[in-house]
């Protein structure tokens, strides 16, 4: 076997030691044996469980952001009933029902991707154009503003959540159809955070 060819191969060999040993973690394990949905009767078809969210924005600014689930994992994935928010200053805003599936994502690239790429499915519903962003921006315009929805005041960078590790979808009570639980996200200025805004996460049991 020539030099270069034995070079390769090691190369080759090497890179797929290391995207297997990275499948293996504790983390991705969990996350790929967290559930997710319950199968009802009589067809035994699978009902996706549903999560509550809920956001509260302690900085005097307008919070301008984009928040889905998907199955990172599945190539056919769509971020079906995803939402979008522009949350007022020292406001926090009503819990929000999201299904239930392995990654959760606050304005994270990938989910931000599936839906501008996917927007002319029917099961994909923008309902703020100029909230498609990365991350979260932060206005300091009025409503009505051209720049309303603009990062005026600096921007949050993204968050991304995995069931089984950061979340739950475990039912308390076997009569449950839904998941159990909250996941709380709060808005909070920092000088030291990229963008000068942070969004604290916090995950709620029942």
């Amino acid at each position: 076997m020539k030099a270069p060819v034995r070079h390769l191969l090691a190369i080759m060999i090497a890179t797929l030691v290391v995207i297997v040993s990275d499948s293996c973690t504790p983390n991705a394990l969990q996350n790929i044996n967290a559930i997710t949905s319950d199968f009802v009767g009589p067809s035994g078809s699978p009902t996706p469980r549903a999560l509550q969210v809920g956001f509260i924005n302690n900085t005097p600014f307008r919070a301008i952001f984009t928040f889905g689930s998907y199955d990172q994992l599945n190539k056919d994935t769509l971020p079906t009933g995803f939402g979008q928010l522009r949350l007022e200053g020292n406001t926090a805003s009503a819990q929000v029902v999201q299904p239930c599936r392995k990654t959760f994502s606050l304005g994270g690239d990938e989910l931000i991707q599936m839906i501008d790429e996917n927007r002319n499915d029917p099961a994909i519903n923008i309902t703020d154009e100029r909230a498609l962003v990365r991350g979260v921006n932060f206005s300091g315009a009025a409503i009505g503003d051209p720049l309303a929805a603009e990062p005026t005041e600096g921007t949050a960078e993204p968050r991304l959540f995995l069931n089984g590790v950061d979340f739950s979808c475990v039912r308390t009570d076997i009569r449950q159809t839904t998941g159990t639980g909250l996941l709380l996200f709060t808005f909070e200025q920092d000088a030291t955070a990229p963008g000068g805004f942070r969004i604290d996460f916090s995950f709620m049991q029942p």
